[in-house]
């Protein structure tokens, strides 16, 4: 049997890395597909190789890449996750979920009939256990901004209704959502299906699950960034062989080591530190970051000693058409030490943008852990109007299976 990928704790494509040219790249916002195959890591049904996706090798990851149209340019991993930075954004892998988020014109729903085969080809251990069938996962996620340059979309990427018919030929009981003012040129687009938690026999998450950890995605959107702030992802280095460096046996390419130096000018690097002495949670991150050529930006950081956190970053900083976007899966809440409006007033300190939306989807608890978080982002245009933010839009929607959403839209406005 081929080893799982996160048997060695990185890998590089040096080469692709240092040949990438990026100078035709245009469209920001990503697309955004989380499947969840079981219903935690803990969960995971006989039948299956106890290291559940993760098991999958990095080559027919590159195979399901392929038909997204993007590239492995190198991959970190922990005991919780491997995290692959791609051409075209992120892929995270859980034992029982995936995570692919790619910007540009990637084709990210055109994966989904190898997504499944692969999983079956290499995560069933007992040819007896039933094929895993996209129709009967416990549940799936696809969401969007709207789209700066949406006829240059190819598949069924050029419309929404194109898309959410190819998601409800794969999943079940889906249910789509366009959130914001759908005259304007900042909406947001949500699917969700999967099971029916009103329906289902199937085995219901550990007790574990809920216990010590709370499902939630919070992103920060942003458009016309800072001049000065975008200028900082920016390179003058070239593709090609002086960006590939050999030094004996080892081998290096400036864009990942440029990348890791942007992080720590910008401080991107330190979003989750603990700068006031508050006795937060002390996170031993691990971090890959790639600056690309001749500009723009991605990185992954995850946790190597906590419950499988990540933060993802890509910026795209053309004048014109600028764009970043942070996205985290820490369970923000009244019984976690980082606070949510801490981390979004750095990120925000970082791109300084004119336009930015965010989005929070949290299990629904039921109890005052994610109230808290809710309540905070709920009423953060107290703090935003110091910086001369106004608010713009705010949604809440009650989701299906226990979620729920809030979505804020902000604007930049003169003293």
């Amino acid at each position: 049997m081929v080893a799982p990928a996160y048997h060695e704790s990185s890998y590089v494509d040096h080469e692709l890395s240092a040949n990438l040219d990026s100078t035709f790249a245009f469209e920001g916002p990503e697309k955004l597909l989380e499947i969840w195959f079981w219903s935690s890591d803990k969960d995971l049904p006989s039948g299956i190789n106890e290291e559940g996706l993760r098991c999958i090798p990095l080559e027919k990851w590159q195979t399901i890449l392929d038909l997204v149209n993007c590239k492995i340019l190198s991959m970190k991993s922990s005991k919780f996750m491997d995290a692959y930075l791609l051409s075209e954004s992120s892929l995270f892998v859980f034992p029982h979920k995936v995570i692919l988020k790619t910007c540009g014109t990637t084709t990210t729903l055109a994966c989904l009939e190898k997504l499944f085969e692969t999983v079956n080809e290499h995560v069933r251990v007992n040819s007896k256990f039933s094929k895993l069938k996209s129709s009967t996962i416990y549940k799936i996620f696809y969401s969007r901004r709207s789209f700066m340059f949406p006829d240059k979309q190819i598949h069924v990427h050029r419309d929404w209704k194109d898309e959410v018919q190819l998601l409800n030929e794969h999943f079940a009981h889906g249910k789509c959502y366009i959130v914001g003012d759908f005259n304007s040129d900042d909406h947001w687009y949500l699917y969700v299906g999967g099971e029916d938690s009103n329906e289902s026999c199937g085995p219901k998450p550990s007790s574990h699950h809920h216990e010590h950890y709370h499902d939630q995605t919070f992103e920060i959107l942003m458009t016309e960034l800072d001049p000065e702030c975008a200028h900082k992802f920016i390179t003058s280095r070239k593709p090609g062989v002086a960006s590939l460096i050999k030094s004996g046996v080892e081998e290096h390419d400036l864009g990942h080591d440029v990348g890791i130096e942007t992080m720590e000018e910008t401080g991107l690097n330190e979003i989750f530190d603990d700068h006031e002495g508050k006795g937060r949670d002390k996170f031993d991150f691990i971090h890959d970051a790639f600056s690309f050529t001749p500009c723009g930006y991605s990185s992954n950081s995850i946790t190597s000693n906590e419950a499988g956190y990540y933060y993802t970053l890509h910026i795209t900083p053309e004048s014109g058409w600028s764009y970043a976007s942070f996205e985290t899966n820490y369970p923000f809440g009244s019984k976690n030490s980082v606070d949510v409006i801490d981390v979004m007033m750095r990120v925000l300190k970082i791109f300084e943008p004119k336009k930015f939306s965010m989005t929070l989807i949290s299990e629904d608890v039921n109890d005052s852990t994610c109230d808290a978080v809710f309540n905070k982002l709920q009423n953060c245009h107290q703090v935003l109007k110091e910086h001369d933010y106004v608010k713009v839009e705010r949604v809440l929607y009650d989701l299906k299976n226990e979620y729920k959403l809030l979505y804020l839209n902000f604007k930049k406005v003169k003293n």
